[in-house]
């Protein structure tokens, strides 16, 4: 075997090892889901729904909404019903803050592109920032009638959801300067829940009043909707970064329900093995890190030129 030959199989072992530790250890426990009876966020197989374990319970907030995690998945925050964001370390659900322990809703908090933690506030009716080290509060990013969830989306974009107001709002990440905004089908009382985006762009908006998954194209122009089977509360939506299915949180069934991402039909009704808990409310899926990413990139981007200079 030449040397170059010989270079391409180190580096195409040392590649799929580094895909096998990445993509698959990960997904034991890659999946964490919010309870806003039992405040309780629990870990669960990615690929399986098998259930895991606790990760932690809520600290100083009561009913546990939107969870999400920050780039490298070592912090979580999770927003409740009241009582303010707690902030956990992502891997061990050691408690590290609370942003703004406060009676009232604060749905979800997001960490944010400025370097600072977003909190959508049902108490002041806005999205407001605050300073991720100390949990100060720096400013209002921008108004928004009962605030939901929120998500950057694929153009940079900050997109919130309002509740009461059945409606989406993009703005700007950094400044909050308006972009756009555009109501769902039934106004008021769709009760606006979460957003995610799909690769193709494609905007999936959850609405608890009408119980559908509305899809918008990337000029917000309705698509169409779905729905799950014997749901009644549609809640969190998040496209697995594993299979890149659509796993929906149902309220009334206690189920992440599993969507194909093409032809939008259910996969699954009942992805979950319950843990000792029931009701649910958001999802989160942990994904590599973006060092690893980069590194698991540059090594494919090599074993590619190699095997060119060997041809």
């Amino acid at each position: 075997m030449s040397r170059v030959n010989s270079l391409v199989v180190r580096l195409s072992v040392l590649v799929l090892g580094a895909v096998l530790t990445v993509g698959a250890a990960p997904a034991s426990a890659g999946l964490l889901v919010s309870s806003d009876v039992f405040n309780v966020v629990g870990e669960y197989n990615a690929t399986t729904g098998a259930y895991v374990g606790p990760l932690t319970p809520s600290v100083n907030g009561v009913g546990q909404l939107g969870v999400k995690l920050n780039a490298a998945g070592t912090r979580m925050l999770v927003g409740h019903f009241n009582g303010g964001v707690d902030e956990f370390d992502a891997n061990t659900g050691a408690f590290i803050k609370t942003y703004n322990p406060a009676p009232g809703t604060q749905w979800a908090g997001l960490y944010a592109p400025t370097g600072g933690v977003y909190i959508s506030s049902f108490v002041t009716n806005d999205v407001r920032e605050y300073d991720a080290v100390t949990g100060a509060f720096i400013r209002v990013v921008t108004p928004i009638l009962a605030p939901s969830d929120m998500r950057i989306g694929p153009n940079g974009n900050l997109f919130i959801g309002s509740y009461g107001g059945g409606f989406v709002k993009e703005v700007d990440a950094i400044t909050g300067a308006l972009i756009n905004q555009w109501s769902q089908p039934g106004g008021g009382l769709s009760r606006t829940n979460d957003i995610d985006f799909l690769p193709s762009g494609e905007i999936l908006v959850t609405a608890m009043g009408t119980n559908k998954v509305f899809r918008y194209d990337t000029s917000y122009n309705l698509l169409g909707f779905f729905a799950g089977t014997g749901w009644g509360n549609t809640h969190g939506i998040e496209v697995s970064p594993y299979d890149g299915n659509i796993y929906v949180v149902d309220g009334v069934s206690s189920q992440v329900h599993v969507f194909d991402p093409t032809s939008y039909t259910e996969i699954n009704s009942a992805y979950l093995t319950p843990g000792p808990w029931g009701k649910i409310v958001d999802l989160t899926f942990r994904v590599p890190e973006p060092g690893t990413l980069g590194f698991l990139l540059i090594g494919t981007i090599l074993v590619r030129k190699c095997k060119r200079h060997v041809a």
